[in-house]
């Protein structure tokens, strides 16, 4: 009976290997499967994950260099420094003929010379307001405000000129000098605007005097201004002062305008080639110092 409850031998054995031999047979089939997928996936690796010596090289950015410059060309803060170099001596010399301007009238309520005539007058008048032709016409591209006062002044000294002209001329018919002093006319309508505008004495008898002197002083001394020549005495007194006061000015603000180190504004100078022949005109024409 127990031997008949135990299992023999040889059925264990066989038992045991009827189960090692499926997982024998089933591992064998699964080898090739492995190393299928082993064979798929390294090349697929190495494709998605480049080597970072593969990777492209970065492009150099381009080097861009500005082109040199070619002989004689300018550039534009170049050209506004010489340009400026070329006004501020300009503007130095109007200030010193606006000065004498303010001087002159103050002294004789007039700017020229009571003996010349008027093509003398406006030659003169040119000069003291008119340094550089061309670069005092420019004055008004680069300051305009200075520019448009001192063109004011000056026709308010070609209108004091012309009437002090003219009252000379009314006073002259208003003498009754003697044949002494006829040929002296123009000298005692003269002294008489001196005295009316409060210039001076107008005439001084010294001693010593011909009797033609004599003569002309009578003459001077006995004439009394009457209501038109009063009051364009008084016309040319009021323009004598506004003309000082604004010559005053426009000198101050022409010496300032000269110290400046830039230069506002734009115009055909500051071109290379004008730029060259102005500062050739410039050397040419050098306006110099006066003293007086």
């Amino acid at each position: 009976m127990a031997r008949a409850m135990r299992p023999s031998r040889r059925f264990g054995g066989l038992a045991d290997k009827a189960w090692v031999w499926p997982v024998v047979v089933v591992g064998a089939a699964l080898v090739p499967i492995a190393v299928w997928l082993v064979a798929w996936y390294v090349p697929l690796s190495a494709t998605s994950a480049p080597k970072v010596a593969d990777a492209p090289a970065a492009v150099p950015e381009a080097v861009t260099t500005s082109p040199a410059p070619e002989p004689g060309d300018r550039r534009p803060d170049e050209a506004r420094r010489a340009h400026l170099k070329q006004l501020q001596p300009v503007l130095r010399a109007e200030a010193e003929k606006l000065s004498e301007v303010a001087r002159r009238t103050l002294a004789d309520g007039r700017v020229t010379d009571p003996g010349k005539d008027r093509s003398e007058i406006a030659t003169e008048l040119r000069a003291m307001f008119i340094t550089n032709r061309a670069l005092s016409e420019d004055l008004q591209n680069h300051y305009p405000d200075y520019s448009r006062a001192r063109d004011r002044l000056r026709r308010s000294v070609a209108e004091q000129e012309e009437e002090f002209h003219r009252t000379v001329l009314l006073v002259m018919t208003k003498l009754s000098p003697t044949a002494g002093a006829e040929s002296r006319r123009r000298e005692i309508a003269g002294a008489v605007l001196e005295r009316c505008l409060e210039k001076g004495p107008g005439m001084v008898l010294k001693s010593g005097a011909t009797e033609d002197d004599r003569a002309v002083f009578e003459v001077f001394a006995s004439y009394q201004p009457d209501a038109d020549v009063t009051s364009r005495c008084a016309s040319l007194g009021r323009r004598a002062a506004a003309i000082a006061a604004g010559a005053r000015k426009l000198s101050s603000e022409a010496q300032g305008l000269a110290e400046r180190t830039s230069l506002p504004g734009e115009c055909k100078f500051m071109s290379a080639d004008e730029l060259k022949r102005g500062m050739g005109e410039t050397a040419a024409h050098a306006p110099r110092s006066q003293t007086n």
